[in-house]
């Protein structure tokens, strides 16, 4: 998968922070694609409508290049879907879209502080994740400080359950006859995610459960690696889970266990709120 750097202010600190993109800009004409990119910034601008968002912002949020966000914002604009502030170079959803802004996920709620401590703490990026059938669904992303960003994943996105960390923590607290079902309907595309195999996907489901915690490198985003867990129901059953992921450079095995810790930590804090 190819990648691309984009070099950006951060809006709270001044800090430039050099955010992957693990989007390609090739063929991102290609329907289905631009369709995504374009609900990805409609929807960040739906979530901020009371002062607009400026495409700097934008771009972090989606880890989308400036370029990309011109274009699908000029689109909007044309078709209405959003406008911008005047006097401002900031942009918000027309007042008929920002009528429509679906409710949040409650779980994202109930994990967002959390999470925001997560990502102050290790600097990294933060993901929230839970099981919809055989596939991992991101409900939530926050950035941490450090000047490098893995931005793996964004809200809304989906992909075989166990190929990042967060969906691996919850294939790995499965019972072994859903984790064979899930791993079989997937095995056609696990090949997408260099090359990875069931029987790849079966050993990282036994080492995340003899671990406490799942790892996952190289596998969805080349030269990033994430830490994962899982939260449980009162059933034993995986509800979400939270990861952090960072370039490899940053994940040695000291500092893995260490955020595992933390994920362990945030998890609890917010296990009687379930």
């Amino acid at each position: 998968m190819n990648r691309s750097i984009l070099i950006d202010i951060d809006l709270k600190s001044n800090q430039e922070v050099h955010a992957v993109d693990t989007f390609s800009e090739e063929n991102a004409s290609s329907g289905p694609r631009t369709l995504r990119r374009g609900l990805q910034v409609l929807r960040c601008l739906q979530e901020n409508t009371q002062a607009g968002l400026s495409v700097t912002q934008l771009a972090r949020l989606t880890g989308l290049q400036r370029p990309t966000i011109y274009r699908l914002l000029s689109a909007l604009v044309e078709d209405g879907f959003a406008k911008s502030v005047p006097g401002t170079k900031r942009f918000m959803a027309t007042s008929a879209m920002a009528l429509t802004v679906p409710q949040r996920d409650p779980r994202i709620e109930l994990a967002l502080p959390a999470m925001q401590k997560l990502a102050a703490l290790t600097g990294d990026a933060v993901f929230l994740v839970v099981q919809d059938k055989h596939e991992s669904l991101s409900l939530w992303r926050e950035i941490g400080p450090y000047p490098v960003q893995i931005l793996a994943t964004f809200a809304g996105k989906r992909q075989p359950l166990g190929v990042g960390s967060g969906g691996l923590a919850l294939l790995a607290r499965l019972d072994d006859e859903s984790v064979e079902d899930i791993i079989a309907l997937n095995s056609k595309e696990l090949e997408q995610y260099s090359g990875m195999s069931p029987r790849e996907m079966r050993q990282l489901v036994q080492n995340t459960r003899t671990r406490g915690y799942s790892v996952v490198g190289n596998y969805a985003v080349r030269g990033a690696l994430g830490v994962g867990c899982a939260l449980c129901d009162s059933k034993g059953h995986p509800t979400l889970a939270i990861s952090v992921t960072a370039i490899t450079e940053r994940m040695p095995a000291s500092r893995q266990r260490e955020i595992a810790g933390l994920i362990q930590d945030g998890l609890r804090s917010i296990a009687d709120k379930l």
